[in-house]
């Protein structure tokens, strides 16, 4: 599997193809640490630690137009109790995470990146379509594939996202230029705004239009 720093340029660069903007995300929604637990150890209360299987051993995270994401990696088999035990940290790391953001909580969303091959296994789909159907704690994605990632797998998968346009945003423009380019027959306007004609007697008075023209 493609390492997280990998997949994460790859991420970006789609994004940035797709037309959104990405930016840095706060080094402590990637930490140990809740806000309120700084808070307190700023007024002289105890620190908090946590074991190390609370949290992921590997995460990462950007903003893509501004929505915070959390990206990890599954790994091991495609069973319940393995990946559960994974979910958990990343659940873990989500909450840590809301804790910061504050009023932006709800827009937090998990991105995991699933092994190698794991588009073709019917386990792994099957677990996908569960870990995305939880929404506890944020949105959670899960992406699957066949080889080591390229740019345009990581565009498909956030063709799946927020990310997704309905239409390149340049495209959309010219065409709409274009069609401000037209005019429409004499006498089409006058008809289309005539309450007078029903659907049917438009169609003849156009008709009429033409063979006059």
């Amino acid at each position: 599997m493609a390492q997280l720093a990998e997949v994460l340029t790859l991420l970006v660069s789609a994004a940035a193809r797709m037309g959104a903007k990405a930016g840095p995300l706060s080094e402590e929604f990637l930490g140990a640490r809740f806000n309120s637990e700084v808070l307190s150890e700023a007024v002289g209360r105890a620190s908090v630690s946590r074991k190390e299987n609370d949290l992921p051993t590997t995460i990462t995270g950007v903003r893509i137009d501004d929505v915070p994401l959390l990206i990890g990696e599954l790994s091991g088999p495609a069973t319940r109790p393995a990946i559960e035990a994974q979910l958990r940290r990343y659940r873990n790391q989500a909450t840590i995470a809301r804790s910061w953001l504050g009023s932006e909580a709800p827009n937090l969303q998990l991105f995991l990146v699933a092994p190698t091959g794991s588009v073709h296994d019917g386990r792994w789909k099957q677990l996908a379509a569960e870990i995305e159907a939880d929404d506890r704690t944020c949105r959670k994605l899960v992406w699957l594939f066949d080889h080591e990632p390229s740019e345009d797998d990581a565009e498909a998968f956030l063709s799946r996202t927020f990310v997704a346009r309905p239409w390149p945003g340049a495209q959309q423009l010219v065409q709409l230029d274009a069609v401000a380019t037209y005019a429409l027959p004499n006498g089409w306007e006058e008809a289309a705004d005539n309450p007078q004609l029903d659907f049917d007697g438009l169609v003849a008075q156009l008709i009429e239009l033409e063979r006059l023209a």
